[in-house]
């Protein structure tokens, strides 16, 4: 009894693991693999709710940087000067369409995706300890949108000005340190981050490689009742993939209502927590294809009916041709990692462990079959199956014949309650299964019509 309670808390540990796992591996990826960062935030900009708020931004920082109405002052006629104000402000909303549309370009997405993929290299290399230009005591992490603004003064016949202005503010410092500049770390919070890192990076090892050491313990205590642990870290598994995504469904609206301080901002925000999250819905939906995949393998070693045949079908190439079985085993397991290739170091460790798994696995089948099935043919399995299809079919004849036969009981009553008994026999006959509806309805034909 101990031993079983050992096994299942085991199994427990393990599922609850993988919950776990899915989340530290999610942080771990996002947050510090510098691709899926600038794959992520490409996203961001293709949405057009976020680009949006994004253009808004930058033509203000435009505007903050150059004084558009006193520059229309200079250039309009003296009878036209008094209207430049009103003037800027239309230009003002032109810009705002435009740079709504430039978001769209391939030309500014680039822009983007080079802004963050420097700013995020800079803080995962702080991060790591890697920086020695840059480190967490005097240094700052900031994505630099200067270029997409230039970018979009340039739309507008206004990037000589807007380039000036940057230029002469810093000379004088005038200008704003922070003008389309997003700071992403501080030194102080550099510090707390790097500290983050490498808790979160031990953890995603520990979490994701432990899951599979504690199911593996498990399976090795279970002697003889293996196929339970299996179902049972399949079912854990489904569970933790299904507990990660209504987790981040729930988390939506915290994010939302910190993030967003006006109404204008939560539909964004809500875009940004989707796009952003994505890979955790992605990792924890192949945490739950994983789980059928063990809830399948423990069926097909289990003592039901149909698996029982599904191994005696087997049996003759798991005995007799191992050279087969590997081969197609090591082909397939070939296959999986070229279409979906590890992640990282972390990644490509818990792939040659699940398959490591999965190999011990067939191996214990091919053994368990060859036991149970020493003698076994090819084409026994299908004339079994024959055999007790034949058998059901003759069972379900003498059980309708009998009932035929109870119903010619009643032939001394008067023909009417003759046949009102027969047909509440029938019907009881139907609902207890022996008959079917066509066959129910066959008979009541033939009754009532003598």
């Amino acid at each position: 009894m101990r031993h079983r309670i050992t096994v299942r808390v085991l199994v427990i540990l393990a599922s609850f693991l993988a919950f776990l796992a899915i989340f530290t591996s999610w942080i771990d990826r996002q947050a510090l693999d510098t691709n899926q960062w600038v794959h992520t935030s490409g996203r961001l900009l293709e949405d057009k709710e976020i680009s949006d708020a994004l253009a808004t931004y930058s033509v203000d920082q435009l505007y903050a940087s150059v004084d558009v109405s006193r520059i229309l002052k200079k250039r309009l006629p003296s009878d036209l000067q008094p209207v430049s104000a009103p003037l800027a402000a239309g230009i003002r909303e032109f810009a705002t369409r435009a740079a709504q549309q430039a978001f769209q370009s391939p030309r500014v997405q680039g822009l983007w995706a080079d802004a963050n993929r420097v700013a995020h290299r800079e803080l995962v290399s702080i991060l790591k300890g890697n920086n020695q230009a840059v480190s967490s005591q005097n240094g700052k992490v900031v994505l630099d949108l200067r270029p997409i603004v230039l970018q979009l003064a340039d739309r507008i016949g206004l990037k000589k000005q807007a380039k000036g202005a940057i230029q002469k503010g810093e000379e004088t410092g005038h200008l704003k340190a922070n003008f389309a500049r997003l700071e992403v770390a501080d030194s102080q919070q550099l510090d707390t981050a790097r500290t983050i890192t490498r808790i979160l990076q031990g953890l995603a090892w520990v979490f994701s490689i432990g899951t599979l050491v504690l199911f593996a313990l498990a399976a090795w205590l279970a002697k003889g009742r293996r196929w339970v642990v299996v179902l049972g870290y399949g079912v854990g598994l489904i569970a933790s993939g299904l507990a990660a995504i209504a987790v981040r469904s729930a988390a939506k609206s915290l994010f939302v209502d910190n993030l967003a301080k006006t109404e204008e901002a939560k539909v964004p925000a809500q875009h940004a927590w989707d796009i952003s999250t994505s890979l955790l819905h992605s990792i924890a939906t192949s945490v739950i294809v994983f789980g059928v995949l063990f809830v399948i393998a423990s069926f097909l070693a289990s003592p039901a009916g149909p698996a029982i045949s599904v191994r005696q079908a087997l049996a003759p190439t798991l005995r007799d041709r191992p050279g087969i079985v590997w081969s197609v085993f090591a082909a397939v397991a070939l296959i999986s990692l070229i279409i979906w290739p590890p992640h990282g170091t972390r990644g490509l460790v818990l792939s040659l462990l699940l398959i490591a798994l999965a190999g011990v696995w067939l191996e214990e089948l091919r053994r368990r079959t060859a036991r149970d099935f020493p003698g076994a043919k090819r084409g026994d399995w299908m004339r079994d199956m024959r055999k007790r299809a034949g058998k059901a079919s003759r069972e379900t004849g003498r059980r309708i014949g009998s009932a035929m036969r109870e119903l010619s009981t009643d032939e001394d009553k008067h023909p009417d309650d003759a046949k009102l008994a027969r047909l509440e026999k029938l019907g009881e006959l139907k609902e207890q299964g022996v008959l079917t509806a066509a066959e129910f309805r066959e008979e009541k034909k033939k009754l009532l019509s003598g």
